[in-house]
């Protein structure tokens, strides 16, 4: 199976070598605990090498997102290169999701995809059924187009469902000891790879993630 290196310090490493190209990984966590910025990482990175990112929020437009980004990245200048294109898309309208992203997807050639939060269209789906049925049209979407993805939710929201149709699940904790607070990073599902299954402590400095 042939990998995609997130170039994030170490945890390629936690993914046994990458994330596997084509596919679709829920990344789950409370609040603050870095899943937007792991995301947006995650298409930094790639565009330093070469690959188009796309990032579609259904809660922020680009301004929310280029405020939030404190990393010493130049991700603004990336986007008005239009190496990485960030959109905000209605989640109510969730029938229509699965064409929109491959628009877009086909629209800016991305190779790299985040979703945020991809929980957001269950409020608006009444069953299921068809919960099931949007993201499973979501996914074949993003494989279609030769795209790889990261699905990011919290913890409270994101269901059995999300994590059954998905190919991987990383979670982020945030885990409160003795006075202290830490977060701690682990694969727990990468569907026909092997990967690391140790739990990791992970810090944010200037540069980005790093997991320890």
């Amino acid at each position: 199976m042939k990998k995609l290196k997130t170039k994030i310090h170490n945890l390629d490493r936690l993914l046994g070598g990458g994330v596997p190209e084509k596919e679709t990984i829920l990344v789950k966590g409370e609040p603050g605990a870095g899943k937007t910025n792991l995301g947006l990482e995650f298409l930094y990175r790639g565009a330093k090498k070469g690959q188009k990112g796309l990032y579609v929020s259904f809660q922020d437009s680009e301004d929310d997102v280029l405020r939030a980004n404190t990393f010493n990245w130049k991700f603004d200048q990336l986007v008005e290169e239009n190496v990485i294109n960030i959109r905000k898309m209605d989640p109510y309208r969730y029938e229509q999701v699965p064409d929109m992203l491959r628009g877009m997807i086909k629209e800016n050639n991305a190779k790299r995809v985040v979703v945020d939060p991809i929980t957001d269209l269950d409020l608006y789906i009444d069953s299921r059924k068809d919960i099931r049925k949007n993201l499973l049209s979501i996914k074949k979407e993003i494989t279609n187009l030769d795209a790889t993805a990261l699905l990011l939710a919290e913890n409270e929201e994101a269901t059995e469902i999300e994590e059954e149709v998905v190919d991987g699940i990383i979670n982020m904790e945030v885990v409160r000891e003795g006075g202290e607070v830490k977060r701690e990073i682990y694969v727990r599902k990468l569907r026909g790879s092997d990967f690391n299954h140790s739990v990791h402590n992970y810090i944010f400095d200037n540069e980005g993630l790093k997991v320890q």
